[in-house]
C-alpha cells in the first residue's frame, strides 16, 4: 500500500504543479488580456477543461505505473480542483500540497482489501 500511496501523491503533486503554473500564467496576464475581464473568463473556461485533462492524465499515469484501481485519479482530481477553487484560489502554490494530499487520501481509501 505504501508504494501505491507514494505514487498517487507524486502524481497529485505533479498535477498540482501544473495547476499552479497554468493559473499563475493566467493571473499574470501572460496568456490573456486584463481588459474587460478577459483573464477571469480565461480562468473560468480553464477550470473544467483542466479538471477533465488532469483526471485523465492522472488515471493514465497511475495505470502506467500498474497501480491497482487507477480510477482514484477521477475523484481525487475533482476534490482537489474544488478545494483549490473554493478555498485557496488566491494561493496558487497551495495546489501542490492539496493535490498531493487528496491523491494520497484517495489511494488509501480505494486500496483493495483482501
Amino acid at each position: 500500500m505504501g508504494r501505491r500511496v507514494a505514487l498517487a501523491a507524486g502524481v497529485g503533486a505533479l498535477l498540482g504543479l501544473v495547476w499552479w503554473g497554468v493559473f499563475g500564467l493566467i493571473a499574470s496576464g501572460a496568456v490573456c488580456t486584463k481588459d474587460d475581464y478577459g483573464c477571469l473568463g480565461t480562468a473560468v473556461m480553464t477550470v473544467p477543461i483542466f479538471t477533465v485533462v488532469a483526471a485523465v492524465a492522472g488515471w493514465l499515469a497511475l495505470r502506467a505505473a500498474k497501480v491497482p484501481r487507477p480510477w482514484l485519479a477521477v475523484p481525487a482530481t475533482l476534490m482537489a480542483v474544488a478545494t483549490t477553487v473554493f478555498f485557496a484560489l488566491g494561493y496558487f502554490w497551495a495546489a501542490v500540497p492539496i493535490f498531493a494530499v487528496l491523491y494520497a487520501l484517495a489511494a488509501v481509501v480505494t486500496t483493495p482489501r483482501s
